[in-house]
């Protein structure tokens, strides 16, 4: 029966014994770093640590921010049901200030934009309005849109008004916020005298409609109208 060579049994367990020689090796390289460097490894620790602290000190702040906004809206909103309506824009404008970065800030320039402009103060309510709404794409930007187009016309800036409109009716998802803005728009080219550009988006306010829609009747009878005038 043959027998293994001594050496080659050497050899194998060489072999064999290498990887726990290199892990060994690693590990001991490792621990001299550390030796080396505790002090950047302490600092780093902390730094961890510090951090981890601040970040759920801020979660809880934010939570707590959030709340304390939503309890001072509805207090606002009180305000305003009471037909206050000073007091209502002055408690809205601090809202804004402490509690603007919160889900809640736009809604809250929302109101506050609506009161402006039902008193009769279009730029205010640009101002205020104008951060949420000029690029609309959310449903809130997307009414705070509407009420800036208003200020706008409001302010004898209509092809303010109509610039915004049109976005409107190009990003707006629900049926009747198209209808209205397009609408709008075609009434503003009308007043100026663009019969014919009026005519297009009249006529694109009517496509998007159902066929039962009882808004067709208006609709189709403005476009009568413009094509007359145009014609004559």
């Amino acid at each position: 029966m043959s027998q293994r060579h001594p050496a080659s049994r050497r050899a194998q367990q060489d072999s064999n014994s290498e990887p726990d020689d290199v892990f060994v090796a690693r590990v001991l390289h490792a621990g001299k770093w550390a030796e080396r460097n505790q002090q950047i490894l302490t600092v780093a620790m902390v730094v961890v640590a510090i951090a981890a602290a601040g970040l759920l000190y801020y979660r809880s702040y934010s939570r707590s921010l959030t709340q304390q906004a939503a309890q001072q809206l509805e207090l606002i909103y009180q305000t305003v049901a009471m037909a206050d309506t000073e007091g209502a824009r002055t408690e809205l404008g601090t809202f804004i200030e402490r509690f603007g970065g919160t889900p809640y800030g736009p809604e809250a320039r929302l109101l506050l934009g609506d009161l402006y402009l039902r008193d009769g103060s279009p730029q205010q309510a640009q101002a205020v309005l104008r951060p949420l709404g000029e690029s609309p794409s959310e449903p809130i930007e997307l009414q705070a849109a509407q009420l800036l187009a208003v200020a706008y016309e409001q302010d004898n800036q209509p092809q303010e008004a109509e610039r915004l409109y049109l976005q409107i009716a190009d990003r707006a998802e629900l049926a009747f916020e198209v209808r209205d803005a397009l609408a709008a728009a075609g009434r503003l080219r009308a007043e100026r005298g663009d019969a014919a550009g009026a005519l297009e988006l009249y006529q694109r306010a009517l496509d998007e409609l159902e066929e039962d829609d009882p808004n067709r009747g208006l609709f189709e009878m403005r476009i009568e109208e413009l094509r007359t005038a145009t014609s004559t």
